[in-house]
């Protein structure tokens, strides 16, 4: 474990030293090939083609002519440059659009913290903490090499232990809610495995996959780390419906009922559950490749040969092996919670209930 930890740190400092840049540098680094900038489309000129240039002020004030290859820029935008030094020439690269991504987060957090309070402030924490093992300790990785598989685990193992322990509290519901959601985590990769190793896949499933093995050749196994990309995405709801299975377990425990009881009326209660979050699961994939099926609709193609495309069939894998994740998480959960801690979770209803009663006086 303490050698896992000195990798991790080796690749989080590696990436800061070599992927840290400053925008707008005033600085010139002459090790550089181009440095990224940004400006303001102050004007528009048309020449005798009806091509259109796009008269621009940079930061420094100098103005310069920019071609957007036909992508259309009101006046008062401002845009990202890259600027080559040695050609001394701007391409541009796109629109800034930090603004309103900035607005729409800002709305986003407060929203959370005038709703959740204080566990949005620490649901808050948890996803920010998150973010940052995927970007700067997952990434940089996987594209050292890392098995992507083994490396996610690892990585799931964390973001569970942060959505659970720092949201919900280090207490025995929580335990639970990660036990059972880490083993229905595992069963889920068990038939993943399966899947990919009958179906011989490629791994080519679309443009950025094929941009990335160009980039770092045979380095990553491409099967693995769309079964990687598969495992993330079940992570994040699996630790919703196995809190709420022990939360149920946790309130029909101080009933006075047997535990056989408790197991079965807690288990309909996960049953409804169920039946929201696999179509909000399904519908999530569904709604982020709507172009997608809206193109493979046009095509003449028989539907039993269509679904063996190989990026078609990763989208129907993903969608079922994460409800299957999600179903598999209620009995999973409600059973540990009912016949193996119990009378944990007992001493936690009690204790909540004291805490309200000596809050009420």
């Amino acid at each position: 474990m303490q050698n896992l930890f000195k990798i991790i740190l080796i690749i989080v400092v590696s990436f800061f030293s070599q992927n840290t840049f400053a925008e707008d540098s005033s600085v010139e680094d002459l090790n550089s090939i181009s440095v990224y900038v940004s400006g303001t489309v102050v004007d528009i000129n048309t020449d005798e083609n009806n091509f259109k240039n796009y008269i621009t002020e940079l930061k420094d004030g100098s103005v310069i002519d920019v071609n957007t290859y036909g992508i259309e820029v009101p006046i008062g935008s401002k845009i990202h440059l890259e600027y080559f030094l040695e050609q001394d020439y701007y391409n541009f690269i796109n629109i800034n659009r930090n603004f309103p991504i900035a607005l729409i987060f800002v709305i986003f957090i407060a929203s959370i913290l005038i709703l959740a309070k204080r566990k949005g402030l620490r649901s808050l924490g948890s996803l920010g903490l998150s973010m940052f093992l995927l970007f700067f300790v997952l990434t940089p990785m996987l594209l050292s090499g890392f098995d992507p598989i083994w490396t996610t685990v690892i990585f799931g193992l964390f973001v569970l232990f942060l959505s659970i322990f720092v949201t919900h509290g280090f207490n025995r519901q929580s335990l639970v809610s990660f036990l059972g959601s880490f083993s229905s985590l595992i069963l889920a990769i068990v038939l993943l495995a399966l899947v990919t190793k009958i179906t011989h896949l490629t791994g080519f499933i679309n443009d950025e996959i094929q941009f990335l093995s160009s980039e770092v050749g045979d380095s990553i196994n491409l099967v693995r780390l769309v079964s990687a990309s598969i495992i993330i995405g079940i992570l994040g709801v699996l630790d919703d419906i196995t809190i709420t299975q022990v939360a149920v377990v946790r309130e029909l425990s101080t009933s006075g009922i047997s535990r056989k009881n408790i197991f079965i009326k807690a288990l309909r209660v996960g049953r409804d559950h169920i039946s929201s979050l696999v179509n909000t699961l399904v519908f999530a994939y569904v709604g982020a490749t709507l172009p997608m099926i809206m193109y493979i609709s046009l095509l003449e193609i028989p539907f039993f040969v269509l679904i063996s495309q190989e990026f078609i069939f990763i989208e129907i894998m993903r969608s079922l092996i994460g409800a299957i994740a999600l179903t598999l998480a209620v009995p999973i959960t409600t059973w540990m919670a009912t016949y193996i801690f119990l009378d944990s979770i007992k001493k936690d209803a009690h204790s909540i209930e004291s805490a309200c009663a000596h809050h009420s006086h």
